[in-house]
């Protein structure tokens, strides 16, 4: 038998108008790495091993780096191997069997005894003024790896000088530039300014890798403003997360390669890990598993009472001191395999509720006043209680309660919650089930997510794209072109495109939109998507990779006879006013849409020289190409044509 119950908590907050956009202001400096290196040079640090080299100096102190010591000073500007003539900062991370080897194996801090630990090699972001409580921080930076993994991020006061854990969470990379934008509201754990610990410093922990590897960070920005005092916009439907329950693909945020949202602390190893996927033994179908722990053992707990003489003074040993009457209460406990006694947050031996937990993570950082609509069945093989919080990230605690207690029975029970979030819970983009209230004994949960929705209105174009890929164009001289093909593939598969050409013809292409004002530390970027023309007739951009209303720019589109099972020409035509500068790049994103879901390529647009170096291709074919105008059938020249049918090149299109 299945129940439904529904709950309702909260108001929904009902505004309008635009949300308020006060201006960023960013606090680091030389985030382009590039410019002469010196010790005042730049903001960014690094805390990494190296081989001695000869010759090889410490910038500014004279003191050589040394492969069995660590290194900590100003982070390495090289040159990107994959794009000649830009600088980038790097990172050299050494594997376990380096450090072993080295006889230097840090120690970790969770148990005392040289071990491993992620913070082994960091990278350190140095603002240049102290962070307070409240204030909205965001990072955007460029990263990628010779391997493809994650780093970590926390709050430091100065480089090294740890403040909280986490900060922005996990960032993946790969072994492609890939462009991360991430904001965070600092709360008071962060800052610890009762200690005189303001934050002032983002830490990377990068040796979450055994393997080593070598990671390179470039044009990295901090910017911070004051808190926006945001009203929910007027409702107009709700926004899910999800498209396939369970077996959800549609975001890859604490996967660890198991394509699901959801990620369990489970107690019968007491390890973090992806929740397991299981046929359920009551009605086989699947259903998300997690298993609790119970006390599995008891030990005796020593009380210790001053012996009273009849005057009530301590009666004393042979040495004059106090001497005690011991009894032992024997307590229950749980023992790991590995022998540890498993202990509560207040240092006491005993089972916390929240020491087996279930997590269900959305990639949306929720905003006071947000209304959101959740939808989860749960039952378990004895009943029990569940109780409800909201994270930052999975483990990364932030407020308690936030649905409320959910009392779970053997059977298929779904509830449905809908509510807005308020001041204590913004910033959370986790909600976490504590599934270890019952310690009597062993209990297995199970889970089925049936909706993870936010208003519409609110929802922003990360939330929307399932996916960002990183791929280079070469831009060709002044009223040229070049075909570049690229493979479809993972994006069909993603929006769950049938036939790519209908797509991109039904397709409206977007493009990024940047608006700069001011120069150097003044300067402010915003950075939105709008609608463009279809694939197979194209966008423009300017030199500075914005999208433009016109015919004067870089014209990329994807001509239909290019188009072939999974695979797509790209056409980069260049009408530009000025020839395009070898040595140059411009930076954009290009972005397809289908069910509101979307998927983004960074594209980073350089001459065909670098192109050529960077991937390998020695063929790039440049022609002369047309001038790329769009006219109507009586011969007028278009730059936004609506509905109808258009020329372009000598070539007849619909825009639908």
């Amino acid at each position: 038998m299945k129940k439904l119950f529904t709950l309702i908590a909260g108001m929904l907050l009902i505004g309008s108008g635009a949300f308020a956009q006060d201006k960023w202001t960013t606090i680091t400096t030389n985030g382009n790495m590039e410019g002469e290196q010196s010790p005042d040079w730049s903001s960014f640090w690094c805390h990494d091993w190296r081989e001695v080299t000869e010759g090889e100096e410490l910038l500014g102190g004279g003191q050589q780096r040394d492969s069995n010591g660590q290194f900590q000073g100003f982070a390495e500007i090289v040159e990107d191997p994959i794009k000649p003539g830009n600088h980038c900062a790097r990172v050299i991370i050494r594997s376990k069997e380096e450090a072993d080897a080295a006889g230097n194996t840090i120690t970790d801090a969770a148990n005392g005894k040289p071990d491993w630990a992620e913070w082994d090699s960091q990278f350190f972001i140095y603002a240049t003024e102290t962070i307070p409580q409240g204030k909205e921080v965001r990072l955007i930076m460029k990263v990628r790896a010779e391997k493809a993994g994650n780093l970590q991020t926390q709050a430091h006061y100065n480089p090294g000088n740890y403040n909280h854990w986490q900060l922005f969470g996990d960032i993946e990379y790969t072994t492609e530039w890939k462009q991360i934008e991430v904001t965070q509201t600092i709360t008071a754990d962060m800052t610890q300014e009762a200690n005189g610990k303001a934050f002032q410093s983002v830490a990377f922990n990068l040796s979450t890798m055994r393997d080593g590897n070598v990671i390179y960070f470039d044009d990295v920005r901090l910017q911070v403003r004051d808190p926006q005092e945001n009203e929910e916009p007027e409702f107009t439907g709700w926004f899910n997360f999800l498209r396939n329950g369970i077996n959800s693909a549609d975001k890859f945020k604490f996967s660890n390669g198991t394509f699901t949202n959801f990620t369990g602390r489970d107690g019968s190893t007491g390890k973090d890990q992806p929740a397991r996927i299981v046929n359920d033994p009551l009605d086989g179908q699947p259903a998300l598993n997690v298993t609790s722990i119970c006390y599995n053992s008891t030990y005796q707990k020593e009380e210790k009472t001053e012996i009273l003489d009849g005057d009530g003074q301590p009666v004393l040993d042979e040495d004059g001191n106090p001497t005690y009457e011991i009894s032992y209460t024997e307590l229950p406990c749980y023992i790991k395999e590995n022998g540890d006694t498993l202990k509560k947050q207040d240092g006491s031996i005993g089972i916390d509720d929240w020491q087996t937990q279930f997590f269900v993570a959305t990639p949306h950082v929720f905003k006071n006043g947000e209304k959101f609509r959740f939808v989860i069945s749960v039952r378990a093989d004895k009943e029990t209680t569940i109780q409800t919080q909201i994270h930052r990230g999975p483990g990364d605690y932030l407020h308690y309660q936030l649905l409320g207690d959910i009392n779970v029975t053997t059977e298929w029970e779904t509830y449905i919650f809908e509510q807005a979030i308020d001041g204590s819970q913004a910033g959370g983009s986790t909600f976490a089930f504590n599934c270890n209230v019952l310690k009597e004994e062993v209990n297995n949960y199970y889970f089925r997510i049936d909706e993870i929705s936010i208003n519409a209105a609110s929802a922003t174009d990360d939330d929307r794209t399932l996916m960002r890929k990183s791929i280079s164009l070469p831009v060709p001289a002044l009223e040229k072109d070049v075909n570049v093909k690229i493979d479809l593939s993972e994006m069909m598969e993603i929006l769950r495109i049938e036939n790519l050409t209908e797509f991109l013809n039904d397709n409206t292409l977007k493009a990024t939109v940047k608006k700069v004002e001011g120069e150097g530390d003044d300067e402010d970027v915003t950075v939105s998507l709008m609608g463009g023309l279809q694939a197979t007739t194209g966008i423009f951009i300017n030199d500075i990779g914005s999208w433009i209303d016109d015919d004067q720019g870089i014209n990329i589109y994807f001509p239909e006879e290019g188009i072939s099972g999974n695979e797509a020409t790209i056409n980069i035509g260049n009408f530009a006013e000025t020839e395009f500068t070898p040595g140059n790049t411009i930076q954009t994103v290009i972005c397809f849409e289908k069910d509101h879901w979307m998927y983004a390529f960074d594209v980073t647009l350089m001459d065909p020289a670098a192109y050529e170096a960077q991937s390998g291709i020695t063929d790039v074919k440049v022609t002369k190409n047309g001038n790329g105008a769009i006219y109507d059938l009586s011969g007028r020249k278009v730059t936004a044509p609506a509905k109808g049918l258009y020329i372009k090149d000598g070539k007849k299109f619909i825009m639908k």
